[in-house]
């Protein structure tokens, strides 16, 4: 019982330096992102777990650049959400992905330009992970993180709130 109140409290903590941190970054990358009209893009991610802990990666590119986020990125033109998760998975981290529904969130960063309804995906993974395959301009790193080591890492969009609900389920 004492273990679960100490992880409540960590949570608490977590949740409220995740806070402070966001205001931080959406006021640093408000600077530095171009404002554009509110557009509400497609967008996927995926929930990729082994030995609990959860895959992210890297950004390379605007906005949240040098943040850590799950795996994914925008649908193209006549793919389906699962078509494009399966492709950004395999271009982001070389790996194979079978997905399966796990949610829909909406991301609103006013001051970023930023609006986006994306579709989480968890699932069953194949392969190794291989930065020599993945773009190094779009994906600085790789890595396999535990819940526990989440506070401490700059995560983006709200990768973190959709991260807890999954290791809550």
């Amino acid at each position: 019982m004492a273990n679960l109140k100490e992880n409540l409290e960590n949570i608490e903590k977590a949740n409220k330096n995740f806070e402070k941190e966001l205001s931080n970054f959406k006021n640093e990358f408000a600077e530095k992102a171009e404002v554009k009209e509110r557009h509400f893009e497609k967008t996927v991610g995926a929930l990729i777990s082994k030995d609990q802990k959860i895959l992210l990666v890297q950004r390379g590119n605007h906005p949240f650049r040098g943040t850590w986020t799950l795996p994914g990125g925008h649908i193209e033109e006549g793919e389906s959400d699962e078509e494009s998760i399966i492709r950004e998975v395999k271009e982001e981290t070389s790996l194979g992905f079978k997905p399966e529904y796990f949610g829909s969130y909406e991301e609103c960063f006013e001051e970023l330009g930023w609006f986006a309804y994306v579709s989480i995906f968890k699932g069953e993974f194949k392969g190794e992970l291989d930065m020599k395959k993945v773009d190094p301009e779009e994906i600085l790193d790789i890595n396999w993180v535990s819940y526990a080591e989440l506070k401490d890492l700059r995560v983006g969009f709200e990768h973190r709130k959709i991260i807890d609900e999954y290791f809550s389920s």
